[in-house]
């Protein structure tokens, strides 16, 4: 390749990359962090039954997508009823903590910062095992085939989007995932 076409090719990338970064510099860095109120930031300008709303919104789609791709059968519905149940459960009461720890402010000292994240360790490894026993009480009623159709999708709630059903951590239902 020539160089005045290899230096074109640099002057452009670049340029380009310069302008991506201005812009964003501009932008604040996005809504989730950076100079415009920590990592919080879309939460808190979002009111606290918006934020619930949205939340069990998401939810629901995600647990509708999941009874679709897994083609349950008549006798699997109330043990996929009891899931749905369970999952929604644990979203809400996830959008609540998330919604009492937004309204309490950051903590001041360090102390107060480890205590609360003690807390919430707590509180999350609650909620796994809780969770994990949803999980296997409705995976038992599963066949190989939807066993691997939920084994994908409950990962992809996890990543997808990096939201999924639990509001903790704005991570999905996945052991680990809030």
């Amino acid at each position: 390749m020539k160089t005045w076409i290899k230096t074109s090719l640099a002057v452009a990338l670049a340029s380009t990359v310069g302008l991506g970064a201005t812009a964003a510099i501009a932008r604040g860095w996005g809504d989730c962090d950076g100079p415009r109120g920590g990592p919080h930031a879309m939460h808190q300008r979002m009111a606290p039954e918006q934020m619930s709303e949205r939340m069990g919104e998401r939810a629901e789609l995600r647990l509708a997508r999941l009874e679709l791709a897994l083609a349950l059968t008549p006798q699997q519905q109330s043990a996929w009823s009891a899931f749905k149940g369970a999952m929604t459960e644990r979203a809400e009461r996830m959008a609540a903590e998330m919604q009492k720890r937004l309204e309490a402010g950051q903590p001041k000292t360090a102390l107060e910062r480890i205590e609360r994240m003690e807390e919430m360790s707590k509180l999350r490894q609650t909620e796994m095992a809780e969770t994990r026993k949803t999980v296997e009480t409705f995976y038992a009623t599963l066949n190989d085939a939807q066993k691997t159709v939920f084994d994908a999708e409950f990962d992809r709630m996890g990543h997808g989007g990096r939201h999924g059903m639990g509001a903790g951590s704005g991570r999905g239902m996945g052991p680990g995932r809030g």
